[in-house]
């Protein structure tokens, strides 16, 4: 059935905190004082929001930020990656330490995965709505 395809694709945006929901907020902000990856399951929207965080930085310890972001479909998993470096230069302005993702999911997933400069690693917090 060519052109009949009426499957989303799998892709993402960048969004800013102010343009998310005000549940989606909440969540976020309830998570603001832990560095990491935080996932919200928008299932109202087939979407689910991703929250990098490593705006929380110690004094004489270096600042975590993010340089890449994106998503991959594996069979029935879903690959969440981004990369990410540290440095000691806490005044760059340019750096992003706090970065916000829409994915648009295209279909229902076994599982979601998470890989920090192609190493496996764990969500920090996982919510959502029904």
């Amino acid at each position: 059935m060519t052109g009949c395809n009426t499957n989303s694709q799998l892709s993402y945006t960048e969004v800013s905190k102010e343009s998310l929901n005000k549940d989606i907020q909440s969540f976020f902000q309830s998570v603001k004082e832990e560095n990491g990856v935080h996932l919200y399951f928008d299932n109202q929207n087939t979407a689910m929001f991703v929250y990098l965080n490593g705006s929380n930085v110690v004094q004489g310890e270096e600042a975590i930020y993010f340089t890449g972001f994106d998503v991959e479909r594996v069979n029935e998993t879903l690959n969440i990656l981004y990369k990410s470096d540290k440095t000691s230069d806490y005044s760059n302005s340019s750096l992003e330490h706090e970065l916000f993702y829409k994915v648009n999911v295209d279909k229902d997933y076994e599982e979601a995965k998470l890989f920090n400069n192609g190493n496996e690693t764990h969500f920090g917090t996982i919510s959502g709505n029904n």
